[in-house]
């Protein structure tokens, strides 16, 4: 639920924890917090999952990247460039998942970024087209070399 709402794994945990100890001290039922802890051990073990398999590359942290990314990643799925390893289709949650790990960057909420950016884009396309020209400009610039 709180993957959501567009909180980072880490997020979630310190926000779980928070609750989890909240509850103790109230003196919940054990089966409640139980599930609270299991739901903090999950969020853990997948972070140091994506850790472990995700080397040393990231995304760029300036204003727009991400949301670039994932619209070129969404238009490269929407042209079925990715298949699994037997050559099925496959979804676009499997494509982001993969790419998250491959740059250690939670792209969950890949939806809710491509949603956000095209309601902010109905008014002007110019915005959400950007990423495309600035590719085939440098693709000219790559082939003038």
């Amino acid at each position: 639920m709180l993957g959501q709402h567009n909180f980072s794994s880490q997020k979630q945990i310190e926000l779980l924890q928070i609750l989890n100890f909240a509850l103790h001290k109230k003196h919940y039922p054990q089966d409640i917090c139980g599930m609270i802890e299991k739901k903090i051990k999950l969020l853990e073990q997948t972070k140091q999952e994506a850790a472990t398999t995700g080397g040393n590359l990231q995304l760029s942290t300036k204003k727009g990247f991400k949301v670039n990314f994932i619209r070129v990643i969404n238009c490269l799925c929407e042209l079925s460039f990715f298949t699994d390893k037997k050559g099925n289709d496959t979804t676009k949650k499997e494509v982001f998942d993969t790419f998250g790990k491959a740059i250690n960057q939670d792209l969950s909420t890949f939806h809710i970024d491509l949603s956000a950016a095209k309601s902010a884009a109905k008014s002007d396309m110019r915005n959400t087209l950007s990423i495309f020209e600035q590719m085939y400009n440098k693709q000219q610039e790559i082939n003038n070399k």
